[in-house]
């Protein structure tokens, strides 16, 4: 009876991307002309002396008729300002970062100072190591205008130089597409199912402005998330499309920033609640792992097969259909139990982190794990 279960569930999720790629679909190309909105184009940057100038150079590079690129110095340590240095003649603005105030994180703080120096109606979030296609801006903003949307944000393309990012990252749009129903992001009245990706957010002032900004939870780890609930719950559409061919970033580099990395963001991006972090590891990781682990009884003691293959390769299956679809690296399929496995060992660190009261460490500077009311109370 439960292998029939897991079996129906794993059938039903195979669905669930299927109809997903339907919802997160990639945006269609539209060409600006005369009369098109600003887009201030705002790049907070921090110790990203590598990245910042392949990041601009995308920025320049636009097809999009008007736009505005802010660049905000958040107080790097390394090169950065010297790589910026190197476009002082190109039609960009740089500004210095103030001092961060108590009560905000980092990442809140550089993008509410670059909103103060932009003046477009549009504002268009790009991490540093994030790079464009020249008709990314053009796109998007066709999406935004035409579907009279608030928020657009996108799936990505993950640059990887590592094996353990090639076999970890894909969970990111394995999550996106096989976790979560995508038709809800879109519908209003469902505020918690609302997505954002923090390499590449376009939102329009207004709405914008009606969530609140990043001033209204400053304290907030996962500020995407936040920023695209904050914008639904306002009353504005939020949607999320398949931006393979148009974004590409590096989320991190190398296995101990992705540890890092999905421990400091784990328990916000799921709202802080406990019953999502008890769900997600006693029905959704079991039910991702112990077909595997049945099938691997199976061949060593001459167990039952059939069942446990046919699990496997419904999860395999899916896995490809994501990996495809978000152009993650197709050998890194069978590794697959491996990244289910890390992921939920940083949601139980990052539970954990926020339980103690600890913090961790992130471009040098120290972030709680708790609710925003929790650590600044």
């Amino acid at each position: 009876m439960l292998g029939r279960l897991v079996t129906i569930l794993l059938v039903a999720q195979l669905g669930l991307v299927v109809w997903n790629l339907r919802v997160v679909r990639r945006p269609a190309t539209r060409h600006w002309g005369h009369g098109a909105p600003l887009i201030s184009v705002l790049v907070p940057a921090r110790d990203e002396e590598t990245t910042i100038g392949p990041c601009i150079r995308a920025l320049l590079a636009q097809d999009y008729p008007n736009l505005e690129i802010v660049v905000l110095d958040d107080g790097s340590s390394d090169g950065t300002v010297a790589a910026l240095a190197k476009f002082r003649d190109a039609p960009l603005r740089v500004v210095s970062g103030a001092r961060l105030p108590t009560g905000w994180t980092g990442k809140n703080w550089a993008c509410h100072q670059l909103v103060v120096q932009a003046s477009g109606d549009v504002l268009c979030f790009v991490d540093a190591d994030t790079l464009l296609s020249t008709k990314t801006l053009s796109c998007v903003a066709g999406e935004l205008y035409d579907n009279d949307l608030g928020l657009v944000s996108m799936l990505l393309r993950t640059e990887t130089g590592t094996a353990a990012e090639a076999m970890l990252m894909p969970a990111v749009n394995y999550a996106l597409l096989a976790l979560l129903p995508a038709t809800l992001i879109e519908r209003q009245g469902s505020e918690q199912v609302a997505v954002a990706l923090g390499p590449f957010i376009m939102v329009t002032r207004e709405a914008y402005v009606a969530a609140g900004g990043h001033a209204a939870e400053p304290a907030h780890i996962v500020d995407d998330m936040r920023l695209a609930r904050a914008v639904k719950a306002a009353g504005y559409p939020v949607a999320l499309r398949n931006g393979t061919s148009l974004v590409t970033t590096r989320w991190y580099t190398g296995f101990h920033e992705i540890w890092d990395g999905f421990s400091k963001n784990a328990y916000g991006g799921v709202s802080y609640k406990p019953g999502v972090v008890f769900a997600a590891l006693f029905v959704v990781v079991p039910l991702l792992l112990f077909p595997f682990l049945a099938l691997g009884a199976g061949l060593t003691t001459g167990g039952a097969l059939a069942i446990p293959a046919l699990q496997v390769s419904l999860i395999l299956s899916t896995r490809t259909i994501t990996s495809r679809a978000g152009k993650d690296p197709l050998w890194s399929v069978p590794f697959h139990p491996v990244m289910v496995s890390v992921w939920a060992g940083t949601l139980v660190r990052s539970a954990l982190l926020a339980r103690s009261g600890r913090e961790i460490e992130w471009k040098g500077r120290q972030y709680a794990t708790r609710p925003p009311d929790v650590s600044s109370g």
